[in-house]
């Protein structure tokens, strides 16, 4: 059979590859077999030492082989198959978002004992993957023990340190220095907008809960908020994926487990990558002072408070009041909380810890869980979330 032949076209900068496929100059040289491969981490090349000029002077194949010459005396050989799949590789990274599954009031999340969540399990993966999927999940039955909270904290990853430290343990305090300290209630927010990364999945557990029938936990799915205003009114949501406001956290002395900050940090409320919405940062009480132009500023507010009236919206809230042992896992650049206000506990105090472990660990850690379990979605995107700019 007469071998089929590949071609150089446009001057030397691209090669058509025999049975399909077109690829740049620099690209292809760049995935030469002669380097090390993109995922090893000992790559020295630059591509700087390239001349601006580089062109294919030749190229020669047999059907499986492709021998390519180069302007600056290098001879790449590469298998053909191989070659298209370093290119259909790279176009799944890019790929498609990972799927997402809104919900509101009256969801039932996905729910998980504590008892079988063994690191590496099948029940592993599902935690993580409930939480890149619907937003969050809820845990049941956790150990009565402070430790409880970093055991399951190291099943998403490392615990992200901050100058609340490792763990915040929310209590009601007489003389509340934030208002989770006190018992009021809290519209729903993301933590940390004032960050240039806010937390990435966090960890809500309560150790005891209020007396009374208050404390009620409040979910909302940013995405779901985004989206249906998105259908509503593309303009408001195209501000809010555009300017940039400013979220900001004072504090000029140390409290008891906060240090003293000055944070500061401009971003839109939406991150929009694409198309695609990756992430939400919404938080009123850190919001700063709106510099926005003077032309500008009356649309943005009507844009944020149609963001904060769904918010508030009932037909949008999860409410499930946390029970002893239990702990929400959710994400914080997608999803928001609050709570209801409750009385001063009289039979001890309402005592919830915090802490959070960054996204792209988590992440991380479900694609090795999918190849682990042979569970489809690897190659999807992963909502990368919210970040500064």
């Amino acid at each position: 059979m007469t071998p089929t032949r590949s071609t150089i076209h446009d001057d030397g900068r691209t090669l058509a590859l025999a049975g399909g496929g077109h690829f740049n100059r620099f690209w292809l040289r760049d995935a030469c077999p002669s380097l090390p491969t993109k995922e090893s981490g000992l790559r020295t090349f630059s591509v700087a030492s390239l001349p601006a000029d580089l062109t294919m002077t030749g190229v020669s194949d047999d059907g499986d082989a492709v021998i390519v010459q180069w302007s600056d005396g290098h001879v790449s050989t590469f298998d053909a198959d191989t070659v298209r799949r370093i290119a259909a590789d790279a176009a799944e990274h890019r790929g498609t978002p990972a799927p997402v599954r809104t919900f509101g009031a009256g969801h039932e999340p996905p729910t998980f004992p504590a008892a079988r969540l063994v690191a590496g399990s099948s029940e592993h993966h599902d935690l993580l993957d409930a939480v890149a999927i619907d937003g969050f999940a809820l845990v049941t039955d956790l150990p009565d023990d402070d430790g409880a909270t970093e055991i399951l904290a190291d099943l998403l990853g490392r615990i992200r340190e901050t100058d609340y430290g490792r763990v915040f343990d929310i209590v009601t305090e007489p003389e509340a220095w934030t208002l989770s300290q006190s018992n009021k209630g809290q519209d729903a927010h993301s933590d940390d907008p004032f960050r240039y990364t806010p937390s990435g999945i966090s960890i809500l557990h309560c150790r005891r809960a209020a007396a009374g029938t208050g404390g009620r936990s409040i979910v909302v799915d940013g995405f779901r908020v985004a989206e249906d205003l998105r259908a509503e009114d593309p303009t408001a949501f195209d501000l809010l994926a555009t300017v940039a406001i400013p979220y900001i956290r004072r504090r000029t002395e140390a409290v008891d487990q906060g240090d003293d900050v000055d944070m500061i940090a401009h971003a839109p409320v939406l991150s929009v990558v694409d198309g695609e919405l990756m992430g939400v940062r919404f938080h009123e009480r850190s919001t700063g002072v709106f510099d926005l132009p003077a032309d500008l500023v009356d649309d943005y507010y009507l844009a944020f408070r149609a963001f904060a009236d769904k918010v508030r919206d009932p037909a949008y809230q999860f409410d499930h009041r946390l029970a002893d042992g239990e702990a929400i896992v959710f994400d914080n650049q997608r999803v928001l909380h609050g709570r209801t206000g409750y009385e001063t506990d009289t039979g001890g105090r309402r005592h919830i810890r915090l802490c959070t472990v960054d996204r792209d660990q988590v992440h991380s850690r479900l694609r090795r869980l999918k190849d682990l379990h042979d569970r489809p979605g690897r190659a999807s995107r992963m909502r990368s979330g919210t970040m500064a700019v």
